[in-house]
């Protein structure tokens, strides 16, 4: 058990890493992808739902220490995200590709519009606005991403 926590506290330090470091130089037009939701995926499938939440809320956590704002937002967000992908990864037998993505994709629609709703609640945009111009395309770039680490991480992929 402390084996593996540590393993996945060394693995999502460096998400973090390069989220905060990297990630900024993918962005296009304030659209980035989000390496801990893909993360968050896998430690859903691999390990269930007190482990996607409690993992989520201390990524998020971690995440929000580099925020300027909003502190606990990213925590939120990626708590419930947690959830959603343990929740829809409880039953599934064999992770596919198209099977992660489709859990990929609901969590990353489910975190980015709550990220991004509450964000941008003060903003006088709508909420089809809000969808359109932030949530999906950030969801999107988030699963090219997740697509990329199932090709090259098949094996991460299984249930354990």
């Amino acid at each position: 058990m402390a084996k593996r926590v540590l393993k996945y506290l060394l693995t999502f330090s460096i998400f973090l890493l390069v989220q905060v470091g990297l990630v900024p130089l993918l962005t296009i037009y304030e659209v980035a992808p989000d390496l801990l939701v893909v993360g968050l995926v896998l430690s859903a499938v691999r390990h269930g739902a007190v482990a996607a939440i409690v993992t989520g809320f201390l990524a998020g956590l971690a995440q929000d220490a580099f925020a300027t704002h909003l502190y606990g937002l990213q925590a939120l967000a990626k708590a419930v995200a947690g959830f959603v992908a343990a929740y829809l990864a409880r039953d599934k037998l064999k992770f596919g590709l198209q099977v992660t993505l489709g859990i990929t994709l609901a969590t990353a629609l489910v975190h980015n519009l709550i990220r991004d709703g509450i964000y941008y609640f003060d903003a006088d945009f709508s909420l089809l606005h809000l969808i359109v111009r932030y949530v999906i395309p950030n969801s999107l770039y988030t699963l090219v991403l997740a697509a990329i680490a199932h090709l090259l991480f098949a094996k991460s992929f299984e249930r354990k």
